[in-house]
């Protein structure tokens, strides 16, 4: 069978070090690595060949309708799809209470999150901090992408049945904030939940008094009680 020619756009720490898990694949023929935006336009300027398929990763820009139509764009979104579809699906899966989710592996549309899903591995949303819960997402992805590429292209797709999933809309910095009343209503491990999924790379979680000064939660450790 021959092998697959892919394209790998990723720029974030963790997407190149996923890139570097998959990179030997004996079914992949030497995967181009795309890591950034300006790389990007410059290939798609010189009409990069056929491929088999490109693969996003983190990727934070537009993909044009035309490349959507000219090529099979996949992508990785760290949720069990349809569930969390929209932004910050670690942070708003984590801060619901998930702690064991998915990676799906999906096409990308027009719509966010809304193309057809290929595959899925199980993923572990533990961890003191996104440091862990990163490579926890890489591991999985690498299985993920391992599986996807011994298969391909004796698989199809599944569309997606969204009347049971949800949608969540990407969080903002101010949505960092923890209020008086948050700290009075929410449980410890709640707490440990908001501020460990808010650690680097991500706008931290923080308390502000009535002055405007504010404290920041960098790290955090939550240690269960022992049984009585």
């Amino acid at each position: 069978m021959p092998k697959l020619r892919i394209a790998f756009c990723g720029y974030r720490e963790w997407a190149l070090e996923l890139f570097g898990t998959i990179r030997s694949n004996p079914h992949l023929d030497q995967p181009t690595l795309i890591k950034s935006k300006e790389e990007y336009d410059e290939w798609m300027s010189r009409h990069p060949p056929v491929l088999d398929f490109i693969l996003f990763v983190g990727w934070s820009w537009l993909i044009p309708p035309q490349v959507l139509k000219d090529y099979l764009c996949l992508g990785i979104h760290p949720s069990d799809l349809p569930d969390f579809r929209g932004g910050s699906p670690i942070q708003n899966q984590i801060i619901s209470g998930v702690k064991k989710t998915k990676i799906s592996l999906m096409t990308l549309a027009e719509k966010i999150d809304e193309g057809d899903v290929w595959l899925k591995e199980d993923l572990s949303l533990e961890g003191a901090n996104m440091r862990m819960i990163f490579n926890n997402i890489v591991q999985s992805s690498s299985r993920l992408l391992n599986r996807f590429f011994a298969i391909y292209p004796d698989i199809q797709p599944e569309r997606q049945s969204h009347g049971g999933g949800c949608f969540r809309k990407r969080r903002k910095p101010a949505d960092s904030r923890i209020t008086m009343r948050q700290m009075e209503t929410m449980e410890l491990e709640e707490l440990y939940d908001f501020i460990r999924c808010l650690t680097e790379p991500y706008p931290n979680a923080y308390l502000e008094d009535e002055h405007g000064n504010r404290l920041f939660f960098k790290e955090v450790r939550f240690e269960a009680a022992l049984p009585k």
